[in-house]
């Protein structure tokens, strides 16, 4: 909960909270961006906020882990909504799928925040909610378009829409270690756009 989506019904005193904590995690975010995770010290993200460290502890008693993990939680939340906002603009089902990638390696592109995401956040972040906010959701709307476009007889009949839609965001996520560490955005972007075109019903990926 954000103070920009914080519920109606909340005290004053929840929505300092919860802007509180945004603010918290932004100068996360923004420590990584400039130095890499490493820099994402206690220290350095109070003078990043201006605010205490005394406060920090108040709002994230697990320190360095848990704000670690809330900024990680973000840029998946982020990337969900981005990504589910590029797919609904797209009509054609492989332009859909697509869109997953582009957003994804866009992320991943971004200097220390795509290594924090991809790289160096899931050896740090090895488990609970935080893992799956972004899998997950893309697992629910790869699966989604597959199931739909085998209805609509231009996927082919035997792609199982589940086990589809959990290895294309494998291939993702891998792709977007490697777009991490240097390999050009592009180049995965297209790769993956083509393994998609492989589950066109040969009649409909002809037409």
């Amino acid at each position: 909960m954000t103070a920009a989506t914080a519920p109606q019904g909340t005290t004053l005193r929840e929505r300092r909270q919860a802007r509180t904590r945004q603010e918290l995690v932004d100068a996360v975010l923004a420590v990584v961006a400039e130095g890499g995770v490493d820099a994402a010290t206690i220290d350095r993200v109070s003078a990043q906020s201006g605010i205490s460290r005394g406060t920090v502890y108040a709002h994230f008693p697990g320190g360095r882990d848990e704000l670690l993990r809330a900024a990680y939680a973000r840029l998946g939340t982020e990337l969900v909504e981005r990504t589910r906002a590029a797919a609904s603009a797209e009509g054609e089902w492989r332009e859909r799928l697509a869109a997953h990638a582009r957003e994804m390696n866009a992320l991943a592109a971004t200097p220390h925040i795509g290594d924090f995401f991809n790289v160096s956040g899931p050896t740090l972040i090895v488990d609970g909610a935080e893992r799956g906010i972004g899998s997950g959701a893309s697992v629910a709307m790869i699966r989604e378009d597959l199931a739909a476009a085998r209805e609509r007889g231009e996927v082919a009949a035997e792609v199982d829409p589940e086990s589809t839609a959990v290895l294309l965001v494998g291939a993702l996520r891998e792709g977007a270690i490697r777009v991490a560490g240097g390999v050009d955005e592009g180049r995965i972007t297209a790769a993956f756009a083509r393994l998609v075109a492989g589950l066109a019903r040969a009649s409909a990926s002809a037409g």
